[in-house]
């Protein structure tokens, strides 16, 4: 697998409901990112509600080894700051085997300021955020990403109602397509929180797949993966 097709696989969790399906308050969804089935890296998804405002703080380590030694790599972190189903601010960083990121989103209220690696990029208010954790990216067409150096022309497409098992428990999702620029199959659970992320790279399965049913308590002083 090469480092393109890893730093695409974040891409998805940055990805990662409506706004009225995180909860009224805070919590935490860890997702385990398997590679062909096996488990390669996590990303962390800690969030918290007032009112129309949201706060999420994210962290995603992927290695991939071979005979027990690493040879891709890829971290990312971010916080976000959205407010009526809208960013207001992000600011991220991505190291993707040793090609480094640093983004800063800001809201013009007529669109977007996208600076990468100092870089000043402006788009319009078509253009918008590719946040998969926020169920109405599925309205939209055009977007940008907060990890890599990119913009997407994708369109989504309702394939059906599927049941999948998280932490051991049955769950009906509704599962959903993307395709254009990038393929993706989506799948959200019935509060319409993202629960699984599927696609194939380079003759690969990829899988973000939810550890829990519902939103756990944020870890304690924990500001990576954990």
């Amino acid at each position: 697998m090469t480092a393109r097709s890893l730093a695409i696989a974040a891409v998805i969790l940055l990805a990662t409901p409506c706004f009225a399906a995180l909860g009224d308050d805070a919590g935490e969804f860890t997702f385990t990112v398997l590679r062909d089935g096996e488990p390669v890296g996590r990303h962390r998804f800690v969030f918290e509600r007032e009112g129309d405002r949201i706060e999420i703080r994210e962290a995603t380590e992927i290695e991939v080894s071979f005979a027990a030694i690493p040879f891709y790599t890829f971290e990312h972190q971010a916080h976000q700051l959205w407010q009526n189903g809208r960013a207001v601010s992000i600011d991220a960083t991505t190291d993707d085997n040793g090609e480094e990121f640093d983004i800063k989103v800001r809201d013009t209220g007529a669109g977007y300021v996208r600076t990468v690696n100092g870089r000043i990029d402006r788009f319009g208010d078509s253009r918008v955020v590719l946040a998969f954790w926020n169920r109405d990216t599925l309205k939209h067409e055009a977007f940008f990403s907060v990890i890599e150096d990119k913009t997407l022309d994708v369109s989504f497409h309702h394939v059906g109602a599927e049941t999948l098992t998280l932490a051991g428990q049955k769950l009906e999702a509704q599962h959903y397509r993307m395709v254009g620029d990038e393929e993706r199959d989506l799948w959200f659970d019935p509060a319409g929180r993202l629960a699984k992320v599927a696609f194939q790279r380079y003759g690969a399965a990829i899988e973000y797949v939810r550890d829990q049913v519902n939103p756990g308590e944020p870890g304690a002083g924990c500001t990576a993966v954990c």
